[in-house]
């Protein structure tokens, strides 16, 4: 029997001693390069700016004050413009049609300008 245990003994540590672990193989590493930014806004300097002026509306008005017992105050004829739709501005390209990205849009001035509508332009 001791040569049974012997034996298995043996093929026991034989067996443990012909497994090896091997290692894992490190990965290679990963090189990205990043693609060349793709500029989609349009400069201004390509671009053509378009005004379209405000639509105004002339007024006539008088004012009058009740004086009592005495004929009424009342001032001449008077004339003002105000303003219906404001003035609007913006940019076209070659083709004729209307640009919404801009590159330098901070810097310049896009859509509604100038006074508001009701207000009263002086002239």
């Amino acid at each position: 029997m001791t040569r049974i245990t012997w034996l298995l003994s043996a093929a026991i540590m034989t067996g443990l001693a012909a497994c090896t672990t091997v290692p894992e193989p490190e990965p290679e590493p990963v090189i990205v390069i990043p693609p060349e930014p793709i500029q989609t806004c349009a400069p201004v300097s390509t671009l053509q700016k378009v005004t379209i002026p405000a639509e105004t509306k002339v007024q006539y008005y008088s004012t009058g004050i009740d004086n009592g017992e005495y004929e009424d105050i009342e001032s001449a004829r008077l004339k003002r413009t105000i303003v219906v739709k404001p003035a609007q501005i913006f940019y076209v390209d070659s083709a004729g049609k209307e640009v919404l990205d801009i590159c330098e849009k901070g810097s310049i001035e896009i859509g509604e300008t100038g006074p508001g509508v009701g207000e009263v332009i002086e002239e």
